[in-house]
C-alpha cells in the first residue's frame, strides 16, 4: 500500500524521506547525548570516588596502625573495607592513582588504582581498589564501594508521550515544508489545466522563489509558442478550406454544361462530399479558436430545446430533464456539439436519448443511441480528426471524421470533456461533462 502510494505521490514521497531523515538525524542526536552524559556522569562518579577515597586515607593515616582496621570496620561494611592484595586486582585506573596522588601528597604512597568490575552503567558509581603504603610503612589496600543511589522515580507515561509529541511536531513541520514546496508546482499543473481548455488562458505569475520565477517563465514562454503554433495551424486550416470553395464552385458551374448523365451525377456526388469536407475543416477551424462570450446557461432549458426541434423535425430524439442545473458556457458552441453528438446517433444508432444527471461540482450530459456501437480498441481514436470506421464511417455514409472532433473541442475551450462508451445492451454513450457555475 505505502510502496504503490510512493510511487504515484511525488508530496507523499518527499513527505516520508523527510521525515525519517530528520527522525533519523534526531535519534543520532540523542544517541550522541546520551553518550556524552554517561562520560560526564562517570567523569564526575570517578572525581566523587577519588575525594572519598582520598579523604578516608587521610582519616586512616592519622590513626596508630592497629586502630585502623577497627575504626574502617566501625563504618559501612558495604562501602568500606580493607583487603588483601588478591582483592585489589583489577582494571588499572591510571586517572584515578593520579587523582590520589595529587590530592595526598607525601603523607603516603600509592602503589596503584583500579577498577575492580566492568565499567558499571550510570548512575552507579565504579568499585574502586586502591593499594599502596601508610607514611609509617604499613601497607594497605582499601577497596571501595560507592552507595548505589537510586534516581528518582518517573513516570512511565511521560517518555512515551514526549516521543509522541516530538514525533508529531516533526511531521507537522515536514508536511508543511513539503506543501510549500511543492506548491509551485501544483500552480504549474492547473496552469497547464487550464490552458489546455483555453488557449487564451492569462500567464503564469512569475512571482516567488528565482527557481520558481525560471520555471513560471519557462512555462509561459512555452505557452505563448504553443498558443502561435495552434493559431498559425488554425490559419493555415481555414486558409486552405476557404481558397478550395472557388474551384470547387468553378467546377460545379462547369458540371452544369456536361450532357452525360452518369458522368454528371458522379461528380457531382464527389463535389458534395468535397464540399462537405471543406464546410467541416472550416468548422473545425473555428472551433479551435471559438471566441464567443461564455454566459449563464440552464442547460435543462437548452437540451429541451434540442429535443423539441429534432422532433418537429421528424426524428426520434427523447429527452429526460433535471431542473436547476446552471453551467457557466458559449451557447452557440455547447449546442452546436450537442446537436453534432445527437446527429452522430441519429446516424448511426436510428435514435437518440438525451439524459440531464447532476454529480458534484459537474453537470453530466449523456447522450445516447441503440446502434451497433463502436470497437473498444477505436473509442479514443474516432475522436480525432479524419479518423473513420471501415464499416459505418465510410465516405458512402456521409462521413468525414470530424463531428466528434468538432464536438470535443467546441467543449474543451468551455472547460467541458467529451468521453464515448459502449452500452452494455448494446448502442453508444456520448457523454459530456461541464462544470457547474459558481453560485
Amino acid at each position: 500500500m505505502i510502496r504503490r502510494l510512493m510511487s504515484t505521490s511525488l508530496t507523499l514521497r518527499i513527505f516520508l524521506v523527510l521525515l525519517v531523515g530528520v527522525l533519523l538525524a534526531a535519534a543520532l542526536t540523542i544517541w550522541l547525548a546520551q553518550r556524552d552524559r554517561r562520560h560526564v556522569i562517570e567523569h564526575f562518579h570517578g572525581r566523587e570516588a577519588v575525594q572519598r577515597v582520598a579523604d578516608m586515607l587521610r582519616l586512616l593515616a592519622t590513626l596508630p596502625p592497629a586502630q585502623r582496621r577497627a575504626t574502617l570496620g566501625a563504618l559501612n561494611p558495604a562501602e568500606w573495607r580493607l583487603g588483601d592484595s588478591q582483592q585489589c586486582s583489577g582494571q588499572p585506573a591510571p586517572h584515578l592513582e593520579q587523582g590520589l596522588k595529587d590530592r595526598l601528597g607525601e603523607r603516603m604512597v600509592i602503589a596503584s588504582a583500579m577498577r575492580l568490575e566492568p565499567l558499571p552503567q550510570p548512575p552507579h558509581p565504579p568499585i574502586l581498589g586502591v593499594r599502596g603504603n601508610f607514611a609509617d610503612g604499613e601497607a594497605f589496600c582499601l577497596v571501595h564501594q560507592g552507595q548505589r543511589r537510586m534516581p528518582p522515580q518517573i513516570e512511565q507515561w511521560r517518555f512515551p508521550a514526549s516521543l509522541a509529541l516530538f514525533v508529531a511536531l516533526i511531521a507537522l513541520v515536514c508536511w508543511f515544508a513539503v506543501r510549500l514546496a511543492l506548491r509551485p508546482l501544483q500552480r504549474m499543473t492547473a496552469a497547464a489545466e487550464a490552458f489546455g481548455h483555453d488557449m487564451r488562458h492569462p500567464p503564469l505569475d512569475t512571482s516567488g522563489p528565482a527557481e520558481v520565477r525560471q520555471a513560471a517563465q519557462a512555462f509561459n514562454v512555452m505557452q505563448e509558442r504553443v498558443r502561435n503554433a495552434m493559431a498559425e495551424r488554425t490559419q493555415i486550416l481555414a486558409a486552405v478550406t476557404h481558397d478550395l470553395k472557388t474551384p470547387l464552385t468553378r467546377m460545379r458551374l462547369r458540371l452544369e454544361s456536361c450532357t452525360d448523365e452518369t458522368v454528371k451525377d458522379k461528380l457531382g456526388s464527389d463535389i458534395a462530399a468535397m464540399q462537405g469536407l471543406v464546410d467541416e475543416g472550416l468548422d473545425l477551424a473555428r472551433s479551435l479558436e471559438s471566441r464567443e462570450v461564455s454566459v449563464r446557461l440552464d442547460l435543462d432549458a437548452l437540451l429541451s430545446s434540442i429535443a423539441d426541434d429534432a422532433a418537429d423535425a421528424g426524428q426520434a430524439v427523447r429527452y429526460e430533464g433535471l431542473a436547476g442545473v446552471l453551467v457557466d458556457g458559449q451557447p452557440s458552441a455547447l449546442r452546436r456539439a450537442i446537436e453534432n453528438l445527437i446527429d452522430n446517433a441519429l446516424k448511426y444508432g436510428i435514435d437518440a436519448d438525451i439524459r440531464l444527471e447532476r454529480n458534484p461540482g459537474e453537470a453530466v450530459i449523456r447522450i445516447l443511441d441503440h446502434g451497433p456501437g463502436i470497437p473498444e480498441q477505436h473509442l479514443a481514436d474516432v475522436l480525432r480528426p479524419f479518423f473513420r470506421l471501415e464499416t459505418s464511417r465510410s465516405r458512402e455514409s456521409g462521413g468525414t471524421g470530424l463531428g466528434l472532433t468538432i464536438a470535443g473541442n467546441l467543449l474543451a475551450v468551455q472547460g467541458g470533456n467529451l468521453t464515448l462508451s459502449n452500452l452494455p445492451a448494446g448502442g453508444l454513450e456520448a457523454r459530456i461533462t461541464l462544470p457547474l457555475a459558481a453560485s
